[in-house]
């Protein structure tokens, strides 16, 4: 199947996760910069789960090279964010935002992979709830 009968390709699920945890880092930042802790601290729960989705979509097995530093990256985030403190905040999205920035680089090559049937398509992936 193309990409275009799948709906959306692999690459843009990864970088909606991406974009949807960057907001959330964003929207937490403001509640933090305006001393309203309280108020960001669903912004950082659901930054939180959004990064530890890009985590666990992560194999060591197949790319042992730069799998584990992607895994320390987002461990990384992970731990900011569960400080809500504004400055562990704003590095944790700048870490987020430069590995989104890289897989928005190799997009066109994903997309090129996806068609020609080389990595799993979208469409084609089984949830969690499927196979529970």
């Amino acid at each position: 199947r193309t990409p275009s009968s799948v709906g959306t390709t692999r690459i843009d699920v990864l970088l909606s996760l991406f974009d949807g945890a960057i907001q959330r880092m964003q929207q937490a930042e403001e509640q933090l910069r305006a001393g309203n802790r309280p108020a960001a601290v669903p912004h950082l729960v659901k930054g939180q789960l959004l990064v530890s989705e890009l985590a666990a979509g992560v194999r060591t097995d197949i790319d042992p090279a730069n799998g584990p530093n992607l895994l320390r990256l987002y461990e990384f985030a992970v731990y900011q964010l569960s400080q809500a403190k504004l400055e562990g905040v704003t590095a944790a999205r700048n870490v987020i935002q430069t590995v989104r920035e890289g897989f928005e680089a190799i997009r066109p090559q994903a997309l090129e992979m996806e068609r020609r049937g080389e990595v799993v398509a979208s469409g084609d992936l089984r949830t969690v709830i499927e196979t529970a």
